[in-house]
C-alpha cells in the first residue's frame, strides 16, 4: 500500500506548479505517513485533530471522557505554544487518573512526529 501511495503523491507534485505542499494533514494511516516521508522531503506532516478527538469517546473509560471531555477540548484548542498546551495536557491527564492510559500516551507522544 505504501507504494501506491509513493506514485500517487509523486503524481501529485508533477501537477503542483509549485512543488511539494509545505504541509500535508491526514488521518494516522501508517502507509500514507511513510509515503509522505519518502516523497514530501520538506513538507510538514500532521496529524487531523478531528480524527483524533473523534476517538476520545470510544478510547478513553466512559466516566473519564464524560467527567474530562470539555478539560480535554480546553487543553487542546485554548492553549497559545507547546508548553501551555502540555501544562493543560498533563494536569487533566492526572486528575482524570489517565497517567498510564496507552492510547493517550501515545497520541500526546505523536505530537513531537
Amino acid at each position: 500500500m505504501t507504494e501506491s501511495f509513493v506514485w500517487l503523491f509523486e503524481e501529485f507534485k508533477k501537477a503542483m506548479p509549485g512543488g511539494e505542499p509545505k504541509t500535508i494533514i491526514i488521518d494516522q494511516d501508517a502507509a500514507m505517513a511513510i509515503a509522505i516521508s519518502i516523497a514530501f522531503l520538506t513538507t510538514f506532516h500532521r496529524l487531523c485533530i478531528w480524527h483524533i478527538t473523534s476517538k476520545f469517546s470510544v478510547k478513553l473509560p466512559h466516566s473519564a471522557y464524560k467527567e474530562y471531555w470539555r478539560e480535554f477540548q480546553k487543553a487542546i484548542w485554548d492553549t497559545d505554544n507547546k508548553d501551555e498546551f502540555d501544562a493543560k495536557w498533563n494536569i487533566v491527564v492526572t486528575k482524570a487518573g489517565l497517567t498510564d492510559h496507552l492510547w493517550l500516551s501515545s497520541m500526546f507522544d505523536l505530537r513531537e512526529s
